[in-house]
């Protein structure tokens, strides 16, 4: 997190204090830095183009479910990014900063009637198809609005990418793609259809893979498809990689460089004259922010010492979803001649999974201290909740010295003011 360091002993993010940006918005709050989230874009696209070569056909389709922030997806658009999404809602989001439709792939496993109507108006670039059904219903409004869909399917490659079992995806028996072994079938199928034109080949086994070893493997297994159907007669322009590279959390991890990730992308997909798409997101936000958090109060028993913070899991889901293990620092760094403690540092939810980390070190903590979180930029803010009547946790997005509020605190007031009681 090059853009988030100390100075006079306080945590700054950019050329801002992250104590003034307490005071500005309060408790919990997410912070983002806007260089790196330009930094980890331009490393991603530079990379890629520099082993691919000048002449690759690449697009680099932020995957938006990471943080959907509009503010984050418009400083992407600005570095000329693409968008992977998975709702309508996502889509309105990319179109609204103006990501050019021929840049949007649409992915998802249970599209709506709706949201196929949608995206055919508005001329994406493509669909990655999961299911012979959802082929079927493309058809249909395809037809009923004298188009042709674009659609690449997206093949379930029976591989196990490592990592949390709720983001491996890529193994035979989840719910994602087309079984590798029906492939042809449901091609040969398709090209039957009316409405609908195949352009492309889709694969995404995971998240948060820091082995080589799976990607290789899916990504030869579809070259080889690709032969196979071209000999068929099949069209194949686009090979949609996916996402799923993962980043540094902590010290205990270890990581392929994304040199070597495009060296293997260019081994394995690189001669096969097609559009590479690419959907990175946690690689593009995961350490361009940090969660803001307060120390409410000390506690011990038996056997633990507790930090009690004003962060909760309604906040930030991915420790108790993903048994994820992020590190938590003092805002401010304090000359004190204590022996660390270790806390388990939890939130206020009344559930007993509400964790955030389960074994940190503190030297002399009190109440009122100011934590951060860390790497927190993806899956963070974007799958917060109002868990407890809670209120929706801010965002804040700092370039340079400046503070931008980019959602604000949704308060209480405001949730009660979309519910209503019943007639009696």
């Amino acid at each position: 997190m090059n853009n988030f360091n100390f100075k006079n002993n306080v945590l700054n993010v950019e050329d801002v204090s992250v104590i003034r940006i307490a005071e500005i918005i309060g408790t919990p709050a997410y912070i983002y830095s806007k260089k790196s989230f330009e930094n980890n874009f331009n490393n991603f696209s530079n990379t890629l183009k520099k082993v691919l070569g000048p002449k690759s056909d690449i697009l680099v389709a932020y995957s938006i479910k990471s943080n959907s922030n509009i503010a984050v997806i418009d400083i992407l658009n600005s570095l000329h990014s693409g968008a992977d999404v998975v709702s309508i809602g996502e889509l309105q989001r990319a179109l609204k900063v103006g990501i050019p439709p021929d840049k949007i792939v649409f992915s998802g496993v249970g599209k709506t009637q709706e949201e196929m109507a949608f995206g055919i108006d508005k001329n994406i670039l493509q669909f990655n198809v999961e299911s012979l059904e959802e082929l079927k219903k493309l058809s249909e409004i395809s037809i009923s609005k004298g188009k042709e869909c674009p659609v690449a399917i997206r093949i379930n490659p029976d591989i196990e990418a490592g990592g949390h079992k709720n983001i491996s995806t890529g193994v035979h028996g989840t719910k994602f793609g087309i079984d590798y072994n029906e492939a042809e079938k449901i091609y040969e199928y398709a090209s039957n259809l009316k409405g609908i034109d195949i352009v492309g080949v889709d694969v995404h086994i995971g998240s948060q893979i820091t082995n080589l070893a799976p990607f290789k493997l899916a990504y030869n297994k579809i070259a080889d498809l690709v032969h196979v159907l071209r000999e068929k007669g099949h069209k194949i322009s686009n090979i949609d990689l996916g996402g799923g590279i993962g980043i540094l959390y902590d010290n205990s991890d270890n990581i392929f460089s994304l040199t070597e990730y495009a060296e293997m992308v260019l081994q394995t997909v690189g001669n096969l004259g097609c559009k590479i798409i690419f959907e990175p997101g946690r690689f593009i936000s995961g350490n361009a922010g940090l969660l803001l958090t307060k120390v409410v109060r000390l506690k011990s028993n038996s056997k633990h010492n507790f930090l009690i913070v004003d962060a909760a899991m309604n906040d930030f889901l991915r420790p108790v979803l993903y048994d994820a293990s992020h590190n938590i620092i003092e805002v401010e760094k304090k000359n004190k001649k204590v022996n660390n403690l270790s806390y388990k540092v939890v939130g206020p939810i009344c559930e007993t999974g509400d964790i955030i980390n389960e074994n940190c070190y503190f030297n002399d903590p009190k109440e009122e201290d100011l934590l951060a979180i860390l790497d927190v930029g993806a899956y963070g803010a974007s799958m917060s909740s109002t868990y407890n009547s809670r209120p929706l946790v801010p965002e804040v997005l700092v370039s340079g010295k400046e503070i931008n509020i980019i959602r604000k605190r949704i308060t209480t007031d405001q949730m009660i003011a979309f519910e209503s009681l019943a007639k009696k």
